[in-house]
């Protein structure tokens, strides 16, 4: 009766069962507002480095670098729906694909699309090119699951250090597509600042990854987490550990470039509610102190939001 239920309220068109999609499993707006706060802080950043010389357009520039920091988030996205669509019909039947609302096809075919649209976006620059087709290289890899497939699904901790690297590497695609677009040589990059700035970043997200998976003892069920690899205590640790190098990679920037205070009040409200949320946790487990992904994820907010306004192309 449920399932009858179910495939009677699933559209009938390609967009219909996308958009049903996209609500469900890729809100389009918090991904795109975060993509963008993520491409303007890249694009300050770049261009304090630069000295402020660019040679293109502000809005130009912005929209590619936007493009690709989205464009990368929804082809993994898309990529995993497809990886994972074994586990998810046994672990989270009710989800849109396995539920049957929304076909491989239509996966498929919006992969498809997203990858070459992503590399058009960078044809016109040869370096954002060849850094897109590695970045493209590299997800492929992780749909393949670096040809280790039994490996990488026998280990979470070994899946989280070959899959994130992805971060930083598209990121640093991102770098480079705004030096080159902006008529600017990569050699002029202080590329020791920009290598802490994607470490920085990266480790902000590497956070949220963590986060999402530590649940309370009563809530574990096969569906493998860290709390269940590392502990409790031990996956909380890890969690604040990494946001403890990426606050302070933070204070770094905020005295070698003298930023403004409301650059340090943002990074350092964040970083205090994510403490407070996991330390919670960690006193009183319960399920209904276990959701800790929004605090990961205000955490990361706030650095890009430091970072976009510290680094503010329109300063």
């Amino acid at each position: 009766m449920g399932a009858n239920i179910m495939n009677s309220l699933t559209p009938h068109t390609y967009f219909g069962r996308m958009r049903l999609y996209f609500k469900e499993m890729f809100p389009i707006p918090g991904h795109a507002a975060a993509a963008f706060l993520n491409a303007a802080a890249i694009y300050g950043f770049v261009q304090t480095l630069l000295s402020g010389s660019m040679a293109q357009s502000r809005l130009l520039v912005l929209d590619i670098a936007f493009w690709n920091i989205f464009a990368v988030h929804l082809i993994l996205r898309l990529m995993d729906e497809i990886k994972d669509k074994d586990i998810d019909k046994e672990l989270f039947p009710e989800r849109p694909l396995p539920s049957g609302r929304v076909l491989e096809s239509d996966i498929r075919i919006s992969l498809y699309a997203v990858v070459i649209l992503y590399l058009l976006a960078n044809a016109g620059a040869l370096s954002a090119f060849v850094s897109a087709l590695g970045v493209t290289g590299y997800a492929l890899l992780m749909y393949k699951r670096f040809f280790m497939p039994e490996l990488l699904k026998g280990s979470l901790p070994i899946t989280l250090l070959s899959h994130t690297p992805i971060i930083p590497l598209s990121l640093l695609q991102v770098v480079i597509c705004i030096t080159e677009m902006t008529g600017q040589s990569l050699q002029k990059l202080q590329w020791p600042l920009v290598m802490l700035y994607l470490l920085m970043i990266w480790f902000g997200i590497l956070a949220w990854e963590l986060s999402r998976k530590i649940r309370a003892t009563e809530e574990e069920t096969a569906y493998v987490t860290y709390s269940q690899i590392l502990g409790r205590p031990g996956a909380v640790a890890a969690t604040l550990s990494v946001q403890t190098v990426s606050f302070m990679i933070g204070l770094f920037f905020y005295e070698h470039f003298t930023l403004d205070w409301p650059y340090l009040l943002i990074m350092a409200l964040g970083y205090s509610a994510s403490i407070a949320g996991h330390a919670r946790f960690l006193l009183q487990p319960s399920p209904s102190t276990s959701r800790l992904k929004p605090y990961a994820y205000g955490f990361i907010t706030a650095m890009l939001l430091a970072q976009a306004y510290g680094f503010s192309p329109w300063n």
